[in-house]
C-alpha cells in the first residue's frame, strides 16, 4: 500500500512504501539506497548494496545534500521515523524522487527478507 503525505504547498510528497514495494523498487539498481542509521545498526545488518549515512551525525544534513539529484533516493532507518524527517529534508532541497521504507528494516526482516552483514564498508556521502 503506497502512502503519500503533503509536506508543503507546492504538492511535494515523501512515497512511503511498504517492505514489498519497496523490494521491487530497489531491485530496479537505478537510484541510491540510503541506511540512515548508525553505523553500529548498519553493521548489525543491512539492506545489499546500502551506503550508509549517520542521521544523528553533526554533518549529515550537509552530505546528504550532496546525493545526485536526478536519481531516485531509497532511503530506511530502524522504524522509519529518520527515513521519514530524512525524506522531508531531501524534499524541501529539490529532491522529488524520494522513497522511504515505511515501517524500517524492522519490518523488512519480519516480512522475511533477507538483511546482510558483510565486510565491505559503505560508502558514505
Amino acid at each position: 500500500m503506497l502512502s503519500i503525505f503533503f509536506i508543503n504547498a507546492q504538492q511535494t510528497t515523501i512515497k512511503n512504501v511498504n517492505s514489498s514495494e519497496f523490494n521491487m523498487l530497489i531491485k530496479k539498481n537505478d537510484g541510491i539506497l540510503l541506511d540512515v542509521r548508525t553505523l553500529y545498526e548498519f553493521d548489525g545488518g543491512h539492506i545489499k548494496n546500502a551506503d550508509q549515512l549517520n542521521y544523528y551525525a553533526f554533518s549529515f544534513k550537509e552530505n546528504l545534500l550532496l546525493l545526485p539529484k536526478d536519481k531516485p533516493i531509497y532511503v530506511y532507518c530502524r522504524t522509519g521515523y529518520r527515513s521519514r524527517k530524512t525524506a522531508e529534508i531531501l524534499l524541501a532541497n529539490g529532491y522529488r524522487n524520494v522513497y522511504n521504507l515505511q515501517y524500517g528494516i524492522k519490518d523488512w526482516e519480519q516480512k522475511g527478507f533477507l538483511a546482510v552483514k558483510d565486510s565491505k564498508k559503505p560508502n558514505r556521502f
